[in-house]
C-alpha cells in the first residue's frame, strides 16, 4: 500500500493505515485519511478519493476558509462533508498577527505553540465526531489548510486513542515536511525563515498539544474518556473499526 496519495490539487492526502499498534494490531489501510485543503481537487482527484471507499469527510477549517476555499468534496454525492472546525477564527490569522510582530521567527513560533496548545480543547467535538462515524463504520479523511496543525493533532489523537506508540505518531505527522507544497498559500510579506516557522511541522509543536493533555488530564487516555467523551465501550469499537 502507498501511503502518500498523488492527486493533483492536494499533496498533504496520506492513508493513516499499516502503523503498529498495541498486542501486535495494526491500523487498517484505505480506512483513514488526513489532507490538506479540498478546494483544489479536480474532479477526478474526488473520484479518486471516493474510489478509495471515503463516505466521510471531516473539515477542521475555520468558518471564513470554508466559505472562501469551498471543499470540493461537496460535489460528490455519496461523500458527506461534516464541517466540524470553529465558525469563527479564535484570533488573528497568522499573516494579519505579524504586522506588530519585532522578531517575526519568534512570533511565528510561538502563533504555532500557543495554537498547539489549545487544539486539544478546541477540538474535542471534532475528534468524538471524527471517532464515532469511524466506529459506524464509515472510511474517513481528516483535513485542515495545510493537513499539518488542526489534521495534524486529529490525526495525531486518533492514533494515540488506538495504541500507535507516540514515536510513531510523531513520525507520521513529520511527514508532512516531505509531502505538503505550500508554494501556492498566501504568505504576504512574510521572510523564509518566518515562513519555515509557520509552514514546518516541528516535533516541539504537536508536543505542545500533549503536554497540555499531561497537565490537564493526566494523560491522553483520561483525555479522551473524560473531556472527549470516548468510553471504554466506545474505544473498544474504535479499535475494532480501525485496527487489524
Amino acid at each position: 500500500m502507498e501511503r502518500h496519495i498523488r492527486l493533483e490539487g492536494a499533496s498533504n492526502f496520506r492513508d493513516l493505515g499499516g502503523y503498529a499498534a498495541a498486542d501486535g494490531a495494526v491500523t487498517k489501510w484505505r480506512t483513514m485519511f488526513r489532507s490538506d485543503t479540498p478546494a483544489n481537487l479536480t474532479k477526478e482527484d474526488v473520484d479518486i478519493v471516493a474510489g478509495l471507499g471515503v463516505t466521510v469527510v471531516c473539515d477542521l477549517r475555520y468558518g471564513e476558509e470554508r466559505q472562501t476555499e469551498l471543499s470540493q468534496y461537496k460535489t460528490h454525492p455519496e461523500i458527506d462533508v461534516l464541517e466540524l472546525g470553529l465558525d469563527r477564527r479564535p484570533g488573528q490569522s497568522f499573516v494579519d498577527s505579524f504586522q506588530v510582530a519585532q522578531d517575526a521567527v519568534a512570533h511565528a513560533e510561538n502563533y504555532l505553540l500557543t495554537n498547539y496548545s489549545e487544539y486539544p480543547l478546541r477540538y474535542a467535538h471534532a475528534y468524538l465526531g471524527m471517532f464515532e462515524r469511524l466506529i459506524a463504520g464509515d472510511r474517513l479523511v481528516v483535513h485542515c489548510t495545510a493537513g499539518k496543525d488542526r489534521a495534524g493533532t486529529a490525526a495525531a489523537l486518533l492514533l494515540s486513542a488506538l495504541g500507535v506508540p507516540r514515536d510513531t505518531v510523531f513520525e507520521d505527522y513529520l511527514l508532512t515536511n516531505k509531502y505538503w507544497d505550500w508554494s501556492g498559500r498566501d504568505t504576504g510579506d512574510l521572510d523564509r525563515d518566518a515562513l519555515k516557522a509557520i509552514f514546518s511541522a516541528r516535533e516541539e509543536y504537536l508536543a505542545e498539544a500533549f503536554k497540555t493533555i499531561d497537565a490537564r488530564f493526566g494523560g491522553v487516555d483520561a483525555y479522551l474518556a473524560d473531556y472527549v467523551g470516548l468510553d471504554d465501550g466506545k474505544r473498544e469499537a474504535l479499535k475494532s473499526a480501525c485496527l487489524e
